[in-house]
């Protein structure tokens, strides 16, 4: 799944009296950081570009009916701790079954509606899946199976295009600084410590990460992409790593946003050569007010590390 735009956090879902999950839910500091909270169900509400989320009681849910403003339709539905969902094997259902923990969300663009993106589920006992451990698993990929009509309200139940040996991949819940430290390690042994990695300028600190609901966001530079994608893929593999956004500088891009950045200014004649971040400018131009332009462009480009000016200004005829 892509990460959508975003800042992102979990609405957890409580139970009365002792949860039978281990530590759930989570007692995090404070409850991991980004805007967390505990809810004793979650509605979510159909739109056109995903279940909007919104955290609260176990009322039951009124029909949303239809809004053209933001494209919601009439489907709503109500998530508490005693939702169960089957998982689905070759499309049909078995004994496998998960109950909800959470509701992974993302304030999508930062302009206020959450939009779900994660569940939090854990095996049922009996279930053929394993330790009741929370675990991860994409909204997209929930579906409704039988929906049973009762007044103005509906009962549906819910299932997973999950297999359950697809189950097994899924990257386990944990708290972000738990996966910072993970994502760090998995950086320094399979990133930094390859022979992949082969610019010996672009040092450990110069690839960093943050972690925010799972989010690994890379932030820094890489001499050339397939060093980010090769970040990118151990990361995901890391436990407890939900996505990865990348927001690495490459050095290989900066020569063209270089000369773009040039070209818009009308100096498009230089030569430009790009080595670890540093910049060379080579040519000739009029005057030494374009000598000193040509440098200042191209030291606004973003990852540039420095500038050599090698440009000379043309003799007068």
């Amino acid at each position: 799944m892509h990460p959508m735009n975003g800042p992102v956090r979990y609405f957890f879902l409580i139970t009365h009296g002792k949860d039978d999950v281990h530590n759930w839910p989570p007692k995090l500091n404070p409850l991991a950081g980004p805007g967390n909270k505990v809810c004793a169900a979650v509605r979510l509400h159909l739109e056109n570009i995903g279940w909007r989320a919104e955290c609260g009681n176990a009322a039951p849910v009124e029909s949303a009916g239809t809004d053209g403003g933001n494209g919601a339709t009439s489907l709503a539905l109500l998530l508490t701790r005693d939702t169960a969902l089957g998982l689905l094997n070759d499309g049909k259902r078995g004994r496998a079954e998960v109950d909800l923990l959470g509701v992974r969300v993302v304030n999508l663009d930062e302009k206020g509606a959450d939009f779900a993106t994660h569940l939090v589920v854990a095996a049922l006992p009996g279930s053929g899946l394993g330790p009741r451990r929370p675990v991860v698993v994409p909204v997209d990929d929930m579906v409704l199976g039988e929906y049973v009509e009762q007044g103005d309200r509906a009962v549906a139940a819910l299932d997973l295009r999950i297999s359950p040996n697809d189950y097994e991949t899924m990257p386990p819940f944990m708290g972000d600084e738990a996966i910072e430290r993970l994502a760090k390690d998995t950086l320094a042994r399979r990133v930094f410590a390859s022979n992949a990695y082969s610019y010996g300028q672009i040092r450990h600190q110069d690839m960093t990460v943050e972690v925010q609901a799972g989010r690994v966001s890379l932030h820094g530079r890489a001499a050339l992409r397939s060093e980010g994608e090769q970040a990118v893929a151990a990361l995901m593999q890391t436990p407890g790593v939900v996505e990865v956004a990348d927001h690495l500088l490459y050095v290989e891009d900066l020569q063209e946003k270089v000369e773009e950045a040039l070209a818009a200014k009308g100096l498009d004649d230089l030569t430009i050569l790009v080595e670890h971040a540093l910049v060379n400018l080579r040519g000739e131009v009029p005057d030494t007010k374009t000598r000193y332009q040509a440098e200042d462009i191209a030291k606004r480009v973003p990852g540039v590390r420095g500038v050599v000016n090698d440009i000379v200004v043309a003799s007068p005829v």
